[in-house]
């Protein structure tokens, strides 16, 4: 048997007091003989300093899942490209495959999974037409666990997304289609597990953070070896250049938000911060930009000693993999093409990570046929999540399958981005939402969408039509579509938005054509010239048009602030209606030529 400290005869001697008193033989108001103070200085020894533990962690994270459970693409990673990046199913086999390979180097280490927004909304139709059950069984599936809101999860509603993390099944009103309104009242909701946090939405009319949320969690990293464990805090942030949402929210500022947390958590002693933000950043050429650097710059300003030790990125879809001063920034693309793996050290001496650990690096998904060795045939994740996607496949299929329409030669219309940035899927689009708001009594005279609006090719089946499937897969946000009134010279302005460095996203054009050239001063790239109508009239600066565009962009969303300057006088109802009624009426369609944005020299 351990003989006993000093301290812990100190406290058994105390209790013996206790006990003296307790049985008369002592008054609780009688002080201690001076024998016994004595001994109990003496044997107050000072306690010996804990033994520092360091406990190795990986953070696994994911971004912009977008419900893209079966979606496949490209991840572009600086100056590399990889081709058919995806599916949820690989991305949890991959995820799996990465902490085994942690666990195997770091016997006592520790993962934890963690998203940064954007996980459900844009999403294709077996899992948009369910509400997104799908994708958020799947995110309880990998094990995700503490993640951010983005800007989608917004589109029902903050309070229904809450409900349906915690697997509440949803409302349906306003949902047209009677088979999609059964489909998700029958649809088996799960409760995710997953805590959100966010700290810088603020409902307007209570100023409180919306659902329930905490604007940060802490979670403790125990070391299963000495059980010694370190408290890690995370901090959520979304992106405050979000105009349409912040109709019904305040959208307070990221990096004095973030300043204000971190400060609390370090007085309650937890000085390990990770931040989920749904902001963006990009590693172009080596070089990591965006409004995740920024805010970590401004952060720095406010509070040079902030603790912030890893910034998880979302919102620009881009691959990210940087540093500011010391602290990685990263982010994975969009749809489950890519993760990110952050590895590091935790100090039971410091409560913090050991700088000197953190190593940061984004992975792609690859396809079976880049990666044969990742065939996942024994990864109960991957079965789980393949057992989720076919349960919702099927309960769509009488959805989806319907056949509204036919393309001219029976082959698919590429949403690949030309040089010059068009895209023909996009020009069906736009195309089609002038034509039929025209057709039902709207006065449209050009309609402009972005080509991040649009997220798949118009397929055909093998019959070679067009399904209701394929345009849920083309234009999975239900956007309502208002009819803008601006002046010449404010859409002259708008599509000369686009050419600017920090812009991410293309305007797609239907009634309009313009030429561009290089640009000479400021951060303008190109500069528009000679914008024409589909007649040949020359846009006059100050006439009045209708432009049809949809609810985000008119807002002035994706920094287009020109919408803003005019106003809104009508609106043409549904995006995916608009598509819909176009094809069953005007099929056979042919595939637009791509010469409406022409290059000078």
């Amino acid at each position: 048997m351990a003989s006993l400290s000093g301290k812990t005869l100190y406290i058994l001697g105390a209790l013996g007091c206790l006990g003296a008193v307790a049985g008369g033989l002592m008054s609780p108001s009688s002080s201690l003989s001076p024998q016994t103070t004595a001994y109990a200085k003496k044997g107050a020894k000072k306690a010996k300093p804990t033994k520092n533990v360091k406990i190795p962690v990986q953070f696994l994270g994911i971004n912009d899942l977008h419900g893209g459970l079966q979606a496949t693409g490209k991840l572009f990673m600086d100056s590399k490209t990889i081709e058919g990046a995806g599916t949820v199913a690989r991305l949890g086999g991959y995820l799996d495959r990465a902490q085994t390979s942690f666990k195997k180097s770091h016997a006592n280490g520790v993962t934890v999974r963690v998203q940064s927004g954007d996980m459900v909304g844009a999403s294709p139709a077996n899992s948009a037409l369910l509400d997104d059950g799908p994708t958020l069984s799947t995110l309880k599936a990998m094990k995700v666990k503490v993640g951010v809101i983005g800007n989608h999860e917004f589109d029902h509603g903050l309070s229904q997304y809450g409900n349906l993390v915690n697997g509440k099944k949803p409302s349906t009103t306003g949902i047209k289609n009677p088979q999609q309104v059964q489909a998700i009242k029958k649809y088996p909701f799960v409760k995710t597990g997953m805590q959100i946090v966010i700290a810088n939405v603020r409902d307007k009319q209570t100023n409180k953070i919306p659902a329930h949320w905490k604007p940060y969690t802490i979670k403790k990293i125990t070391d299963p070896k000495t059980k010694a464990t370190v408290k890690v805090g995370y901090i959520g942030i979304l992106n405050t250049n979000l105009p349409g949402i912040a109709k019904n929210y305040k959208l307070l500022n990221e990096a004095k938000t973030i300043a204000k947390y971190d400060k609390q958590l370090r007085a309650k002693g937890v000085k390990a911060i990770v931040v989920l933000g749904h902001t963006g950043a990009v590693t172009q050429n080596g070089k990591t930009t965006g409004d995740a650097v920024n805010d970590l710059k401004e952060l720095n300003k406010i509070d040079p000693k902030n603790s912030v030790d890893i910034f998880f990125a979302g919102h620009s879809h881009q691959y990210a993999n940087g540093r500011v001063k010391g602290v990685p920034v990263v982010q994975a693309g969009m749809q489950g093409r890519g993760y990110a793996n952050i590895t590091a050290k935790l100090s039971t001496k410091t409560h913090d990570f050991v700088k000197s650990s953190v190593k940061a690096k984004v992975a792609p998904v690859f396809s079976l046929k880049d990666d044969p060795t990742a065939t996942f045939a024994k990864d109960k994740t991957v079965k789980k999540i393949n057992g989720i996607i076919a349960d919702a496949n099927r309960r769509v299929a009488p959805i989806i399958n319907t056949e509204v329409g036919s393309i001219a030669g029976g082959k698919t219309i590429s949403n690949d981005l030309s040089s010059n940035k068009e895209s023909a899927a996009a020009y069906v689009v736009v195309d089609a939402q002038r034509t039929t708001a025209n057709e039902q009594n709207h006065q449209v005279d050009f309609a402009v969408t972005s080509n991040d609006s649009i997220r798949s090719d118009m397929n055909v089946n093998a019959a070679g039509k067009v399904t209701l499937g394929t345009l849920y897969d083309m234009q999975p946000y239900g956007n309502s579509q208002p009819i803008v009134e601006m002046t010449g010279k404010d859409i002259v302005d708008l599509l000369n938005e686009q050419y600017t460095k920090s812009q991410l996203y293309f305007l797609q054009i239907s009634g309009l054509t313009y030429k561009y050239s290089p640009a000479t001063t400021g951060d303008q790239l190109f500069t528009v010239t000679d914008v024409k109508t589909a007649k040949g009239d020359a846009i006059n600066p100050t006439q009045k048009y209708h432009v049809l565009t949809n609810d985000y962009l008119s807002t002035g969303g994706d920094g287009y602030a020109a919408f803003t300057h005019g106003t809104i006088v009508d609106n043409a109802g549904q995006d995916i209606d608009l598509l819909t009624t176009y094809l069953q009426t005007h099929s056979p369609i042919t595939t637009p030529k791509l010469d409406r944005k022409v290059p000078l020299a």
